[in-house]
């Protein structure tokens, strides 16, 4: 359950104190603890500067901690780009923050935060050279993201919960089990298959964990038309459009979220893109190619 947002710090000239930060979690990071500078540089959007700091740190004294934070700076770098735009090479980008995760999990064999980053950098990689030609990671991004939701000891918080474990990993598991179809062959290539209730249940979970999150609302409203699509259901076509509304009523307070209320007007504006959605890109999701 949230916690109340506890009231920013006043210093005598009466301007908020640069130390303090909302404090919605019990388990939220906080100051002294390691690296909280990073954390710091990561809640205020300043990912290029934490990344190059995290970079120095990396080559003194790695650490599975420095790992994650690099991966975490490279995601966010990445999402600030459309799959087609030229000025970056996102299929590279995303490979160098799958290499960060792997170095760290070298280092801290089992750890649930570097789990979540793989599986993230593996998906990224998915929707970048297309579902359909990325099947052979499906499973490896589904252990990665269950186990992220299944770990009875661990959970975290970045400053404000811009980042938020498990919750995360219940918003990317309703990707997965979206753009993942639904077809037998699946199954039998990727070890998965994809599963609209699923996804709807996982973003459920999403949304109340973290209901301020426009890309929360999005994803949920995404998944409940493309249900409703499936099935002729015009009750759960009306419970996605109310849910892109939600999505599209919340605060952005970063250049994700910014991206994610500007693509909910997107899919109220033509909800026949809601099934192949992806932030960096529509996906191809027919069928005969998978045979061909």
């Amino acid at each position: 359950m949230l916690l109340a947002l506890t009231t920013l710090a006043f210093g005598q000239d009466g301007g908020a104190d640069p130390t303090t930060y909302p404090l919605l979690y019990p388990y939220q990071c906080k100051e002294g603890e390691p690296n909280y500078d990073l954390e710091v540089l990561y809640y205020e959007n300043r990912y290029p500067e934490g990344l190059a700091l995290t970079e120095q740190r990396l080559k003194a004294a790695p650490t599975g901690q420095l790992y994650w934070m690099k991966a975490r700076f490279l995601y966010e770098m990445g999402e600030m780009f459309e799959r087609d735009d030229a000025s970056i090479d996102k299929e590279a980008h995303y490979t160098k923050m799958l290499d960060a995760a792997d170095k760290g999990l070298a280092l801290a064999p089992g750890d649930v935060h570097l789990r979540f980053a793989r599986g993230i950098a593996m998906g990224r990689l998915g929707t970048t050279r297309g579902i359909l030609s990325s099947l052979f990671m499906a499973d490896d991004v589904e252990a990665d993201w269950l186990a992220a939701t299944q770990s009875t000891t661990f959970k975290y918080s970045s400053i404000g919960g811009r980042e938020l474990l498990p919750c995360d990993a219940y918003h990317a598991l309703g990707i997965f089990y979206r753009l993942v179809p639904d077809w037998w062959i699946i199954q039998a290539l990727a070890g998965t298959r994809g599963d609209l209730t699923k996804s709807e249940s996982f973003h459920q979970k999403a949304v109340q964990c973290k209901p301020t999150e426009p890309a929360n609302w999005l994803e949920l409203g995404v998944t409940e038309l493309c249900l409703g699509q499936s099935t002729d259901d015009e009750a759960k076509l009306e419970e996605g459009r109310k849910a892109l509304r939600k999505a599209q009523a919340q605060h952005a307070d970063t250049p994700r979220a910014k991206i994610d209320v500007r693509n909910a007007g997107r899919m109220l504006a033509d909800e026949s893109l809601a099934c192949e959605y992806s932030r960096d890109g529509q996906q191809d999701l027919d069928e005969s190619k998978l045979k061909k």
